[in-house]
């Protein structure tokens, strides 16, 4: 089985034929899903979600690109969501070097890890143009359960600080793209005992699928990349990624999975 850690399958993109992409994740043998928060607008969404269908387990966050309507409060129901039956994680929570309000996203992020900390959850992380800024909160407050670093791209100095923490690196289309030089030779020497898998569906389409809507099935292609990187040959990629996201979240049996 191959496991998809990051997807927002709650997405309005998927309302016209969820069971569809489902049903074609399921033929590429994708049967679970972890569908990160993005703020408590949708976090009502997410739970309808894994209540329809099987393998879905959830995350819940404040994700920095989506602070317009952030108030202090929310992380006080944030907390209240944490203790969900399907709730393995808390995220998608970061620091995005693009968008505007660095401070403001700094001190929510942190609070986050201190939350997760409480909580005994490991984190989802965002970031862009941001790993100094996240390691300097990190700094601030060390991240007790480790990870998930989301879409990694970066210098194997930045994959080994978060490995130290106990991060894995999340490994999507990004690998597909010839020009990623850098992130694929990070994947290449570290092997695959530090990454998972994921598509950040509707987002980050792979190569050849530009300007297309993202979805589970096509980490497919990812395998097929990460094949030829590493030598490895799919049975390995899926057993060793999905051990990871196992480990990472404590998933213990097949029951945790839906």
């Amino acid at each position: 089985m191959l496991i998809d850690s990051h997807c927002h399958l709650d997405f309005t993109e998927f309302d016209t034929d969820r069971n569809q992409v489902i049903a074609r994740a399921a033929k590429a043998n994708v049967t679970a899903f972890i569908v990160p928060g993005i703020n408590r607008a949708n976090w009502q969404r997410q739970i309808r979600l894994a209540q329809a269908i099987p393998g879905v387990l959830l995350a819940f966050g404040i994700h920095p690109y989506f602070l317009d309507d952030f108030c202090w409060q929310d992380l006080g129901k944030l907390e209240s969501m944490l203790g969900h039956a399907k709730c393995i994680g808390l995220g998608e929570c970061g620091i995005d070097g693009v968008v505007a309000d660095i401070e403001l996203q700094k001190n929510v992020f942190v609070a986050q890890v201190e939350l997760a900390n409480r909580y005994s959850l490991p984190l989802i992380v965002h970031h862009r143009r941001s790993h100094h800024l996240i390691q300097a909160a990190f700094k601030q407050v060390k991240p007790e359960y480790g990870g998930i670093i989301h879409a990694f791209s970066g210098s194997m100095q930045d994959a080994k600080k978060y490995l130290d923490l106990g991060f894995k690196l999340g490994c999507g289309g990004v690998i597909t793209y010839d020009r990623a030089e850098k992130t694929r030779l990070v994947f290449k020497s570290l092997g695959l005992a530090h990454l998972v898998l994921e598509t950040d569906s509707p987002s980050m389409p792979l190569d050849g699928y530009q300007g297309q809507r993202n979805e589970p099935a096509r980490i497919a292609q990812v395998v097929a990349s990460l094949r030829e990187l590493t030598g490895c040959d799919r049975e390995e990629i899926a057993d060793v990624t999905t051990a990871n996201v196992k480990a990472i979240f404590s998933l213990t049996n097949e029951l945790d999975l839906g």
